[in-house]
This record gives C-alpha cells, sequence and structure tokens, in this order.
C-alpha cells in the first residue's frame, strides 16, 4: 500500500490557517482595545487593526496574544505612515470633551455657592433632622 502524503499536507495547510486566523483576530482585537483606551476616533478603528495587524506579522516576536500591550507609539506609528491617506483628520484622536455642558457655565447647573451659605444650609438641614439639638439659646 501506498502512503499518500497529501492528506497530511492539507491538513496542515487548514492547521496553518487556523493558526493565521487567530492570529488575526487576536491582533485586531488588541489593536481596538488600545485604539479605545487612547481614545482614537471609531471611524477610524478597523484602519489601525489592519495596520497593527501588518505591523505585528512583522514583528511577531513583539506579539503576546494573552495581554494587551496599551502603548501609544502604535498608534504615532500608524498615524506617521498612514495619516495622509485620512484627507478627513487632522488627528486620530477623538477631541470631544466627556465633560458634560452644565459644568462648564450657568445655564444648566446648580448655581455656585459661598462656604457660608453651604456651612448655614448645612446646619439648617441637621436641625430639620435632629430636632431641638442644633438650636442655640442665643437665637
Amino acid at each position: 500500500m501506498i502512503d499518500n502524503p497529501l492528506p497530511d499536507q492539507v491538513m496542515r495547510q487548514i492547521d496553518a490557517d487556523a493558526e493565521a486566523g487567530r492570529f488575526e483576530d487576536d491582533c485586531k482585537t488588541h489593536a481596538i482595545e488600545i485604539a479605545k483606551h487612547y481614545k482614537v476616533l471609531p471611524g477610524l478603528h478597523d484602519d489601525f487593526a489592519e495596520w497593527y495587524h501588518d505591523y505585528m506579522c512583522q514583528n511577531q516576536d513583539q506579539f503576546d496574544h494573552t495581554c494587551v500591550h496599551l502603548d501609544d507609539s502604535y498608534i504615532k506609528d500608524w498615524w506617521e505612515s498612514e495619516g495622509e491617506y485620512f484627507d478627513d483628520y487632522d488627528s486620530p484622536y477623538s477631541m470631544a470633551d466627556p465633560t458634560p455642558q452644565h459644568l462648564y457655565d450657568n445655564t444648566g447647573g446648580e448655581p455656585p455657592i459661598s462656604a457660608e451659605e453651604r456651612d448655614r444650609n448645612s446646619l439648617d438641614s441637621k436641625r430639620e433632622s435632629h430636632g431641638h439639638r442644633y438650636y442655640s439659646n442665643t437665637w
């Protein structure tokens, strides 16, 4: 009986393809985590993930599938090499400030109060909740 090496070759190729697919998925997952951590614009996540995968294919010794290395130098390198192709963006980073607008002005938030007024309100609150113990005899 003749031993046919073709099935072994096919199985090795299937295993190699599966390993490459897992590597690509891990790279892209890590890249998106890095992009989210450093507040890269969501529209650029997939492009960064593609670049990161290509970079890690060339530098596989730097990739650890068990740990995401939160390093912004990857984003800086990507933007330096690929940023010119994104005409709509000046920077890959989100410039949106997550602070609610009402904390910046007096139109929607509470007005500021003085320390004296805050203390008086605190004492009034204690009087309401604890009764006669907080009333002074001099009042």
